[in-house]
């Protein structure tokens, strides 16, 4: 009881603090506002947004880099040497230089020092003085890959299965948001009629207190009846008040997922739960392709065959080449001014011998994970499957239950109006009108539970064929 109190205490200050709103909401707007509020399928987004961004840069792999570079050079002390260099002549003959060397006359062969070289009849001695203390460097560089053993088209093929990965995972997140949505939904009308039958009981036996009371006045009855309908009366008044704490505390958690104010009134379009026989449904054997999860298995697999091809391609040649065009100055020699400005290309091949079977052994590996991707497919796909059909039994086993209900509510509605007419004319007792009106509640309660049951399964077995997220 002080937990009853206590909760229509909160709600009570709830609307005192913040004023009500009123919404009117359709199971389809439920849906909307809860895709538009969920902060997990935001997140989601997100990483759909980050496979994409990562696609774009990886597409820039195949095409050639631009750079700029720069270096200087401070140099606290000079290069300081000294060279002695043969001279050389020109020959009167042709023309070209040739070595000055010194000519033995007696023999007309150069002659040879003692350390087995011919000698010079000149020797030039240059001294030399290189200052790097503000030499520079300046250009810019091309560099193209033109082949990498297929890194690049397997790196490309990774981020569209990156891509395909986050826009399976958003739809995993749709569907989870609009399973929670639904239940949060159909629960709120659930509770809603609950409060109905409730009131409806403690109608019912308002009339009889009254009923019993007068009968007690006239003599046609005992005390002992009124004190028993005044006692339902009171039961059926606490589980009214508890019917409305639930309906509150229902239509809050719908306002929490649908992303409203808690304090919004909410007034649904459906009134009652509506179902369908399942041959409406189209329940026949599942198939579960159509499933985000069983997509992401996939693609998990088809990944690792990627790495695969990116394990093999660090042991493969690669090629490409280099163009610079630079300027070098900032450089004295000898007291004179050195600049140079140049283009520079250079092309380079990588061919990889010989890495102790390195490569063998990570290959393998990259197999080894692909083997256990497709182990881990197989193994998950027979557990959808089975969820789905089980799903589907669910939804069969609720409609079954429902049309068992539909005769127990028939009967019991039945049994209350012979039990009260007979009470009327005095061949029933006060104590099984109680019982009749008792039976007859909880049967209507349970048909309010049971199609609340068959929705919540519903969207269930939607959700395990993977076609829950693609329903209006």
């Amino acid at each position: 009881m002080k937990k009853i109190i206590s909760v229509s205490l909160f709600v009570f200050l709830i609307g005192l603090m913040h004023g009500t709103a009123q919404e009117q909401m359709t199971l389809q707007q439920a849906r909307e506002k809860a895709l538009i509020k969920n902060e997990n399928l935001k997140v989601a987004g997100k990483y759909l947004e980050k496979a994409r961004a990562e696609k774009a840069a990886v597409a820039t792999t195949r095409l050639p880099a631009f750079s700029a570079m720069g270096m200087g050079i401070y140099q606290h002390k000079d290069i300081e040497m000294e060279l002695i260099l043969p001279t050389q002549k020109p020959n009167p003959l042709t023309g070209q230089l040739e070595p000055n060397l010194m000519i033995d006359p007696s023999t007309g062969y150069p002659v040879i020092g003692p350390d087995g070289n011919p000698v010079f009849n000149m020797y030039a001695w240059l001294p030399l003085n290189i200052s790097l203390s503000g030499a520079y460097l300046a250009g810019v560089m091309l560099e193209q890959p033109v082949y990498t053993g297929g890194k690049i088209s397997a790196g490309n093929k990774m981020a569209s299965i990156g891509i395909e990965m986050a826009d399976e995972n958003v739809e995993l997140e749709q569907m989870n948001t609009i399973e929670e949505s639904d239940n949060a939904y159909w629960t709120y009308i659930s509770v809603s009629q609950k409060v109905k039958l409730a009131q409806q009981a403690v109608d019912m036996l308002t009339k009889l207190v009254e009923k019993a009371s007068d009968a007690k006045e006239v003599g046609l009855s005992n005390r002992n009846d009124l004190l028993k309908a005044q006692i339902e009366h009171n039961n059926a008044k606490l589980n009214l008040q508890k019917a409305k704490n639930g309906l509150e505390l229902s239509r809050m958690n719908l306002c929490r997922i649908t992303g409203l104010p808690l304090n919004t009134e909410i007034v649904a379009v459906d009134t009652a739960v509506p179902v369908q026989p399942p041959a409406e449904l189209a329940l026949k054997e599942e198939t579960i392709t159509g499933r985000p999860e069983y997509q992401l298995l996939q693609k998990n697999v088809a990944m690792q065959e990627q790495n695969i091809r990116m394990a093999k391609a660090d042991f493969l040649p690669t090629a490409g080449f280099q163009a610079a065009y630079s300027h070098i100055g900032g450089i004295e020699f000898t007291g004179t001014d050195f600049t140079n400005t140049s283009l520079n290309v250079l092309a380079s091949v990588k061919i990889p011998l010989f890495h102790w079977g390195e490569g063998v052994k990570k290959i393998k590996a990259a197999r080894l994970d692909k083997e256990i991707q497709q182990l881990e497919l197989e193994m998950n796909t027979q557990l959808l499957q089975l969820e789905a059909q089980q799903a589907r039994l669910n939804v069969m086993l609720a409609w079954e239950r429902i049309q068992m209900n539909e005769t127990a509510v028939a009967q019991a509605k039945e049994n209350l109006r012979v039990t009260r007419d007979n009470y009327e004319v005095g061949m029933e007792t006060i104590t099984e009108l109680l019982m009749a009106q008792t039976n007859w509640q909880k049967a209507y309660s349970e048909w309010i539970d049971l199609r609340t049951e068959y929705k919540m399964k519903e969207t269930a077995w939607l959700k395990s064929t993977g076609r829950l997220w693609k329903t209006d």
